[in-house]
């Protein structure tokens, strides 16, 4: 998981360097209007540096980080055209409202709520929780890249359109402690949730292993045994939905923790002896 973290950070920071937005403004959760978890987006005091504008026709850096569960109300700024949104910390944040969207990164155990997004040109990157209401792609740019992480999933409540510029893609967990070394179990993993697709099929790409190992495509449903199987995925669409069948493996042993146990059978089988 560190790891894979690891590998969105550099990703999410070279999209930024990539685009060079105008401004980051970063929420720094001063009190809004109302009472409770809910505030008012265009509160000037909220942000590090006001409240987060387009420059030079860019849109800028929005980052939510550790600010707890949120409620913003107002439309965010455009952030397409070079800008982005980041939610980490274990933040969940939900936007009243907005649309034109740049890169979105969210890191393990946050999320991020918006009414109704325009994907344009943008890195989507998820270790944690996407919601939608509306998900569209822009067909003023390039389209949209969607990159799972371990723990990544997106929901959308109603079609996604445009979806032949959408591409999925990403990492999996194929190793697990609940599994004893050397057995191998199927896990089906939904991606995105959604009441289907508006403008062709989303473009179904590749996945790699958590320790960065590649991973083969299956021509199909994987059945039988999974051993046979291991290091392949198979990824696919159904009733609206995007999900991926892969292989996990049961970990094996640090060789700290081998040893320790060895150790230790060793002493109660002295023990025994002496008995």
């Amino acid at each position: 998981m560190k790891k894979n973290l690891f590998i969105t950070t550099i990703l999410c920071g070279s999209c930024i360097c990539a685009h060079a937005a105008s401004m980051v403004t970063e929420w720094i959760g001063n009190a809004g209007p109302t009472e409770g978890n809910t505030y008012e987006l265009g509160n000037a005091d909220n942000w590090s540096n006001g409240v987060p504008a387009r420059g030079n026709n860019q849109g800028p850096d929005v980052i939510f980080n550790n600010t707890g569960t949120i409620t913003l109300s107002g439309s965010m700024v455009d952030t397409s055209d070079g800008g982005s949104i980041t939610v980490t910390g274990n933040s969940n944040v939900t936007v009243g409202g907005t649309r034109w969207t740049g890169n979105v990164t969210i890191g393990a155990g946050s999320a991020l709520s918006l009414s109704q997004v325009d994907f344009k040109s943008s890195d989507i990157i998820l270790d944690g929780t996407f919601n939608l209401g509306v998900c569209g792609i822009d067909s003023g740019g390039n389209g949209a890249r969607l990159v799972f992480g371990i723990g990544g999933i997106m929901n959308v409540n109603q079609k996604i359109w445009g979806a032949s510029d959408f591409s999925v893609s990403g990492t999996l967990a194929t190793t697990s402690t609940d599994l004893a070394a050397g057995e191998f179990q199927f896990v089906t993993r939904t991606l995105i949730t959604s009441a289907g697709f508006d403008g062709g099929s989303i473009s179904l790409g590749d996945f790699t292993a958590e320790d960065g190992g590649a991973l083969t495509k299956a021509s199909g449903i994987m059945e039988g045994n999974a051993a046979d199987y291991q290091g392949q995925y198979y990824l696919y669409t159904e009733n609206g939905n995007v999900k991926v069948q892969y292989v996990v493996a049961g970990a094996v042993p640090e060789p700290a923790t081998a040893t320790l146990s060895l150790l230790g059978l060793a002493s109660l089988m002295l023990r025994r002896r002496r008995a």
